[in-house]
């Protein structure tokens, strides 16, 4: 078992089409003897009572075996959990949310977080999701990769509902985590679309 003994905490967002990818993957990394805490992206406060989000957490705490820490319950706990995990994963990290990470925006309760993890000198692992026409998107993803622990899961130009998006290849996303355990970026980065699937 690859991962055993290893702690990863694992940031979802608050709604994705890739949802029952990014569950899966969370799965091979509890089978492979990983401790997954997940870790709640959401911001709003009543988001407890969505459907969705219950549905999730309890998929989440079926899989992990965790409760799914939501950002204001993360606050709350902060003092009693160490969140000084082996690797934290962000999936899926929008283009804007790796836009405020390159500048260090720091508004955000799961930015913050992601920030103390790198201080730690700990690696995270970035799933990205992105617009085609989201901001200086490349020139972020070219700065990431030069900066010490960040890592990024291999992605690609893809379509989805008539609009191209860059979309992370998820079924990577545990290749990526043995390698950032190991210092490594997985490669190729980009994915040329051709080899996407359709």
């Amino acid at each position: 078992m690859r991962l055993r003994g290893k702690q990863i905490g694992f940031a979802l967002p608050e709604g994705h089409f890739s949802m029952q990818s990014i569950l899966y993957e969370i799965k091979k990394m509890v089978d492979s003897g990983a401790d997954v805490f997940p870790l709640f992206l959401g911001t709003e406060e009543t988001i407890e009572h969505d459907e969705q989000f219950t549905k999730t957490s309890l998929l989440l705490e079926q899989i992990t075996g965790r409760e799914m820490l939501t950002t204001s319950l993360a606050d709350e706990a902060g003092e009693n959990i160490d969140f000084r995990f082996d690797l934290l994963v962000v999936a899926p990290c929008t283009g804007n949310f790796l836009a405020r990470l390159m500048n260090t925006r720091t508004t955000s309760v799961p930015l913050n977080k992601t920030l103390r993890h790198l201080e730690a000198g700990l690696p995270v692992v970035l799933a990205l999701v992105a617009n085609g026409d989201s901001e200086n998107l490349f020139l972020n993803v070219s700065q990431i990769l030069n900066l010490k622990n960040f890592y990024l899961v291999p992605f690609g130009p893809v379509n989805k509902a008539n609009k191209q998006i860059f979309l992370a290849r998820l079924e990577l996303l545990y290749d990526t985590v043995l390698h950032a355990l190991a210092s490594k970026q997985l490669q190729p980065v980009y994915i040329e679309p051709c080899w996407l699937p359709h």
